[in-house]
């Protein structure tokens, strides 16, 4: 929808929120995010930005977990999106953000463009509104950094990022005259980097469930034979009989797979996943154990399942979707949670603590952004 000529804040949304638009990459899941949690508490204008940009795309194959719980228990969202055009898209800006906005908020992802926040903090300083910034932290070193954006920040009030360390690096290039600079852990997609080259996929199935283990076999042989030696993949399956080893055994790359049948502890699922570069999981219970170790070690996660959307991985931007009847589902989702392998994501709840942060920004905020607040 483009922009109208009615101010967003002469109907009475407190919270103006912008950011690369599309659901198919990362940085558009975890923008959705913020904005769903901040619906909870307030009303929200969702400003979609066309970055142009196809990192992480790809996933309408492999639809994220998040995505698909986008119900919103109260609150209110209106939508808008943007032109590319420079010059328009600055207008637009200045169209949806009224004098009746409270604080408004940019998400960054570093390394991408991110020129428009400029446009978007200007409408919003003029509007009177907080203006906020949150920029993803990104795995060092083959990322930009925030930094990196630091004169594209300059003139906003607060600016958020997820590492205590960029944070003191933009204070610094700041001095006394710039934003406030906070870390926050929602916005940290670090922790995982510096992994060995080997590509270890860890899968849990069902007992005895040679269904599932025949597709996912399937879609791990679907691995050209020149890349194999650097892939490993384990399943975790109990079973009662000789017919799942002899799947794996009758599988293309049975040499770079491992059956395990015995039940593990909490301690050795811990460090399975925190080995791995990748997860599969089929149709996980709303109390799965594997699950939820999944979102504490952050790790991209592939739930097999034929529901469309599962009752795990509300919130959780790490997970990706694959219907576990189709060899060419789970070879793609598998693909995408692989380059996903360096991102430690976020815990769900940590959206909702970002969401509160940025509230109660505006209603206590410090000091010197008051005093950039009433200029």
């Amino acid at each position: 929808m483009g922009a109208r000529a009615l101010k967003v804040g002469e109907r009475g949304s407190a919270v103006v929120v912008a950011g690369p638009s599309s659901s198919l990459t990362i940085p558009g899941i975890v923008v959705s995010q913020i904005v769903q949690a901040l619906a909870k508490r307030t009303s929200v204008t969702h400003i979609e930005v066309d970055s142009n940009t196809d990192l992480m795309a790809g996933l309408h194959r492999a639809p994220s977990l998040a995505a698909a719980h986008d119900a919103i228990e109260g609150g209110s969202i209106s939508r808008y999106q943007v032109p590319s055009n420079i010059r328009l898209r600055a207008q637009a800006f200045r169209d949806l953000i009224g004098p009746g906005v409270e604080t408004v908020v940019a998400y960054a992802w570093p390394g991408i463009d991110n020129a428009w926040i400029r446009q978007f903090i200007d409408a919003g300083r003029s509007a009177g509104a907080l203006t906020v910034v949150a920029c993803a932290s990104l795995p060092q070193p083959n990322h930009a950094r925030a930094v990196s954006l630091a004169g594209t920040l300059v003139n906003a009030d607060v600016v958020l990022v997820g590492d205590d360390q960029q944070a003191s690096e933009l204070a610094r290039a700041y001095g006394r005259s710039g934003p406030v600079v906070e870390s926050h852990r929602a916005l940290s997609l670090g922790g995982r980097s510096g992994r060995q080259s080997k590509q270890q996929i860890t899968a849990f199935l069902p007992r005895d469930d040679t269904d599932s283990l025949s597709t996912l076999l399937a879609a791990f042989d679907a691995i050209p034979e020149a890349w194999i030696d650097v892939y490993s993949l384990e399943v975790v399956m109990r079973f009662g009989d000789a017919a799942a080893p002899g799947l794996v055994a009758n599988s293309y790359h049975a040499n770079h797979v491992e059956l395990i049948g015995e039940n593990i502890s909490s301690t050795d699922l811990r460090e399975l996943c925190a080995a791995s570069s990748a997860l599969i999981i089929a149709e996980p219970a709303v109390d799965s154990r594997v699950f939820s170790m999944a979102v504490e070690c952050g790790i991209g996660t592939v739930v097999l399942g034929t529901v469309q959307v599962p009752e795990v991985g509300r919130g959780y931007v790490g997970g990706l979707l694959a219907d576990g009847n189709r060899t060419a589902s789970v070879h793609v989702a598998l693909t995408h949670a692989l380059r996903l392998a360096e991102l430690q994501f976020p815990k769900p709840d940590s959206w909702d603590e970002l969401a509160q942060r940025i509230i109660g920004t505006r209603q206590q905020p410090d000091a010197a952004v008051q005093s950039r607040i009433s200029v």
